[in-house]
């Protein structure tokens, strides 16, 4: 496996790489069929305490979308635990795979309107407040491939990014859905009503 390494604020040194060489040399074992996989090093400067480095890798199979990011002061430790997060992933996605009898996903059905109104009604901003000072800045945009596929498909995708949703193109409604973690261990599915 080539293992690209991006450094963004931070330098990658050749100390950096033989690590990270070590490190991933596992993930050879486990994964097959790697089409690409990344590294990327991200010095965060907070406004206490001192900068954090966030270390993301990313692998492309053929057929799946691997995604671990961990965050830690030390470099070195950053990217130790994102490698040991990883090989969590694919060692659970490969027994995901190979246990065919272990129990269903339990699925939540998607709210009705009753239900969202009540949300919308809770989550309404008392009169005083001001609206500028709460706006939230876009600072990153994702775009992907989109490909219909079933519920348990997009749960699976959704473990393997380590996300806690997942928005999908349903092959039975033929429309976006998502499929998200509750705080309870099940999933959760939200589809729009079509009217």
């Amino acid at each position: 496996m080539e293992l690209q390494i991006r450094g963004h604020d931070i330098a990658v040194t050749d100390e950096i790489r033989d690590y990270v060489a070590r490190r991933t040399q596992k993930l050879d074992h486990l994964v097959d069929r790697v089409v690409d996989a990344q590294l990327e090093l991200r010095t965060r400067h907070n406004r206490t305490g001192g900068d954090t480095t966030s270390a993301q890798l990313t692998l492309q199979t053929r057929r799946n979308l691997l995604r671990a990011e961990e965050r830690d002061p030390n470099p070195l430790r950053a990217i130790d635990q994102a490698v040991d997060k990883m090989i969590r992933q694919i060692r659970r996605y490969h027994d995901k795979r190979t246990d065919r009898k272990g129990p269903r996903l339990e699925l939540v059905p998607p709210l009705g309107t009753d239900q969202l109104d009540e949300i919308g009604e809770d989550a309404d901003e008392p009169d005083d407040a001001d609206p500028a000072a709460d706006l939230a800045r876009l600072v990153r945009t994702k775009r992907f491939e989109v490909k219909p596929m079933d519920t348990d498909e997009a749960i699976e995708k959704m473990e393997l990014l380590g996300h806690d949703f997942y928005l999908f193109l349903s092959a039975d409604e033929e429309q976006m859905n998502v499929v998200y973690r509750r705080h309870d261990g099940t999933y959760g599915l939200l589809a729009p009503n079509r009217r």
